[in-house]
């Protein structure tokens, strides 16, 4: 299904909501535009729709949470280049599986010229877990048992939760800050922004642009960035652009700065030698269906048709040639870990070992080539999300592959609708034998529902996958933090690469061009990154 449906879904398992995907960086590791930092200047970019309510704290939109990032500053900035949290809001931190302490900055203010406390982050907390005031991160980026308390004097907020809670630190990390006047009144940030960052918003005309001008004196963005670093413009205009031809036409004449833009308009930029920051979303995973009953609960059958794919191909096909293959199933950006779990844990491409591992378990050929076991034909039903002609020829050559192993494929596409009511509505769990549909998750905590517990409709294991190994990694895995908690989640998803229980295999990746323009760190427009060239 689309990023947004599976996200809405993972909602109710504190899964990471919206945050569209960053990058992994140009040739150079950022989106630095070269040159010489321009004075000044207004900096455009392109978003692909209006956002709507702008109060991040109340809206899942990710269009109102790209502008966020402009007005809004964060606790800590996950470096998705360098791996590192640096300090942001707050200038130190510590942490345990059930708390984080913040120390937060002193002299931060607002854009109404009030002080940011420790007690107005609290505040922030505590809003979100209120159940009454229906903000859209309540158990996405804050536990809903989560509870926050300050100590104004020593400037610290201390978050904590009563069980452990995986990467407590960076869900809270993802939470925008909102001042005072804004928790008072929520609608009024629908209105203007109120928060701390390096751009406030001066104009809004729905769907058509969002303009914003710069803060004199804010001098506490990521990697030391203040008002008068040079090359931050002066001014931010966001214009709603719904076609990526008429952003790219745009990027060309320079009348845009920056725009993300994918598709066949992507040849005419790339000849233009500009700027990029690579954005990857997961966009090939394979599930089997493990319900008793179907083909695919046979351990050698998956085997087997993971054995008889290229996913060197696969990937190329599915993507349109524009993705890499997956190392993991957390892909969304920033992620808390960065492993592989998938080198040297599945078996090789090779049909004839593909057609050994079946004669092995008993899943003998006929004279017509098609393959049985106990009177039991060997019957496959792909179910895919249809993202397009792409992903249609690489079901077919999927049918292609496993048909040529013996099996009868049946393959079916449909919209994010149609995959949801297939694989979670819980009205017939043996419907299908593999499922290619992406989990959008930026911590490896978030799958855990879907790889273990209730089947559907009680649950989100739509797969019916019961691995004792993946539930004991992933157990010890929750109650640790920071290296040992990513290696421990690295082995938990092996265990679930291992039993060939589900495979991601390809990342999409679409691309933001920058045009005398680019970003000074990260791959989103977070506003004390912003700079202008010459």
């Amino acid at each position: 299904m689309k990023q947004r449906s599976y996200a809405l879904l993972a909602a109710g398992t504190g899964a990471v909501l919206l945050l569209s995907a960053c990058s992994s960086g140009n040739a150079s590791g950022s989106g630095d535009g070269g040159g010489e930092p321009a004075t000044d200047g207004t900096f455009t970019l392109a978003l692909g729709a209006d956002p709507g309510a702008l109060n991040p704290l109340m809206t899942a939109a990710t269009p109102a949470h790209e502008l966020a990032r402009l007005s809004y500053d964060n606790l800590v900035y996950p470096n998705p280049e360098t791996g590192v949290t640096q300090p942001w809001l707050a200038e130190k931190w510590t942490e345990t599986p059930t708390s984080v302490e913040f120390t937060i900055r002193d002299g931060v203010t607002c854009s109404d010229g009030s002080a940011l406390t420790a007690q107005t982050v609290a505040d922030n907390i505590s809003f979100i877990t209120d159940e009454s005031k229906g903000s859209a991160l309540r158990g996405v980026y804050v536990p809903k048992t989560a509870r926050a308390t300050a100590d104004v004097a020593a400037r610290t907020v201390t978050v904590s939760t009563p069980e452990p809670s995986p990467f407590l630190m960076l869900n809270l990390a993802r939470v925008p800050i909102m001042c005072d006047a804004g928790l008072d009144d929520p609608t009024a940030a629908n209105k203007a922004t109120i928060g701390s960052g390096m751009f406030t918003m001066t104009e809004a005309v729905a769907n058509d642009h969002y303009s914003y001008t710069r803060r004199d004196g804010y001098s506490w963005g990521p990697d030391d960035t203040t008002s008068s670093t040079a090359g931050v413009p002066k001014d931010v205009v966001a214009t709603i652009v719904t076609n990526a031809s008429t952003s790219t036409n745009q990027l060309l004449a320079g009348d845009l700065n920056a725009a993300e833009v994918s598709g066949p308009d992507q040849d005419r930029l790339d000849s233009a030698n500009l700027t990029t920051v690579k954005r990857p979303s997961p966009g090939g995973e394979m599930f089997f269906n493990h319900i008793a009953g179907n083909p695919t609960s046979d351990p050698a059958v998956r085997k087997a048709l993971v054995q008889a794919l290229n996913l060197d191909d696969l990937t190329e096909v599915f993507t349109g040639g524009r993705g890499e293959r997956s190392t993991s199933m957390v892909s969304v950006e920033p992620r808390a870990c960065t492993y592989n779990s998938i080198e040297g844990n599945l078996p090789d491409f090779d049909l004839s070992a593909a057609k050994a591992t079946l004669d092995a378990a008993g899943w003998t050929a006929g004279s017509d080539g098609k393959r049985s076991k106990d009177g039991a034909p060997l019957n496959i039903r792909l179910t895919y999300e249809t993202f397009g002609d792409s992903t249609n020829a690489a079901a077919d050559l999927a049918q292609q592959a496993w048909s040529e192993l013996g099996a009868t494929v049946v393959i079916t596409g449909g919209d994010s609708n149609k995959i949801v009511d297939v694989l979670l509505s819980g009205k017939d769990n043996t419907a299908w034998d593999v499922a290619w549909e992406p989990i959008n998750v930026a911590l490896p905590s978030m799958l855990v529902p879907f790889l273990s517990g209730p089947a559907p409709a009680e649950g989100l294991n739509f797969s019916s996958i019961s691995n004792p190994e993946y539930d004991a990694a992933a157990a010890k895995a929750s109650g640790l933090v920071g290296d040992d908690a990513c290696a421990a989640w690295a082995d938990a998803e092996s265990q679930i690469i291992k039993s060939v229980s589900a495979v991601p295999f390809a990342d999409k990746l679409t691309t933001v061009y920058f045009k005398n323009a680019g970003l000074a760190f990260g791959r989103t427009y977070v506003g004390s990154a912003l700079r202008l060239y010459q």
